[in-house]
């Protein structure tokens, strides 16, 4: 038996729609702290059960039996977030799981400049030290965070973001997802570390000039000052813990964090991954 966490959140139903093409649903449970969501995917033949990561009793429950869990990291501020992950780990390690697979973040290391990467550098040492066999799934940034950006830019002729000239392998969370049910129904992933990545990395101009050409309009790429960015995300109602950690994260990119480019994903997920380039010119 195959557990996801996090399973009523985006990148959790693509992996459980991925997982779909690879294995029969019943093989798979989908833990969620309200089941009541992803009833649709129950009526598809998966197990679904009620899971939190601030109630032991729930993960225990739901990891019983499992032969893998795959912890999906949590939205909620540093310490919060490494507290629930230390959770799941303890939790799965108590069920005897043979096989506990993680969702971490490209450049997990505290020397990040994006604040979240702390989080991530704790919960793969912790998981290491657990003894439990794993598996580390780096993911580099969504494709589609992207997407709020360029709307803009068409109607503004602007592409504004900060950290502009820093170059991101951008993936989209289809493919993250594709890659996930590889390591997760494959076998040899023992106590790997896969960087999950698109296949080529672009920075704010070159995105602006393939927005340019898809829409027949000139598009200018602007980097947008780090104190402007945050006026706008808190406006939008964006916890102030969240506020700067995606201004680090902007900082990161502009550092260079993100441009490094690995065939791991496409390994995984059995299939080409698409080009940052490709996604931008089918929604821009």
């Amino acid at each position: 038996m195959i557990v996801i966490t996090g399973a009523g959140g985006q990148l959790g139903r693509l992996v459980a729609e991925a997982l779909a093409e690879r294995v029969p649903p019943a093989a798979a449970t989908l833990a969620t702290r309200d089941p009541a969501k992803i009833a649709d995917l129950a009526a598809r033949g998966f197990r679904t059960v009620r899971a939190d990561f601030d109630d032991p009793a729930s993960l225990d429950a739901a990891f019983a039996g499992a032969r893998t869990v795959l912890v999906l990291s949590g939205d909620a501020p540093k310490d919060v977030r490494i507290r629930q992950h230390r959770a799941a780990i303890d939790a799965a390690k108590k069920a005897g799981v043979g096989r506990i697979a993680y969702t971490s973040f490209t450049n997990a290391t505290p020397a990040s400049l994006f604040p979240f990467a702390w989080i991530h550098a704790d919960t793969e040492a912790y998981l290491k030290a657990s003894g439990v066999p794993y598996t580390i799934l780096r993911d580099n940034q969504y494709a589609e965070n992207l997407t709020n950006a360029l709307a803009r830019a068409r109607d503004s002729g602007v592409l504004a973001l900060p950290g502009a000239a820093g170059k991101v392998a951008y993936i989209t969370r289809a493919d993250i997802a594709a890659a996930i049910a590889g390591a997760l129904t494959g076998s040899g992933h023992e106590n790997r570390t896969y960087e999950l990545t698109g296949s080529e990395a672009l920075d704010l101009d070159e995105i602006a000039e393939v927005l340019a050409r898809k829409r027949g309009m000139a598009v200018k790429a602007v980097d947008a000052g780090p104190q402007e960015f945050g006026r706008i995300l808190a406006s939008a109602g964006l916890p102030p813990f969240l506020v700067e950690a995606l201004i680090g994260l902007y900082a990161a990119v502009a550092a260079g964090e993100y441009a490094a480019i690995s065939q791991d994903a496409e390994r995984l997920a059995g299939r080409p991954i698409e080009p940052v380039s490709a996604y931008v010119a089918r929604v821009g």
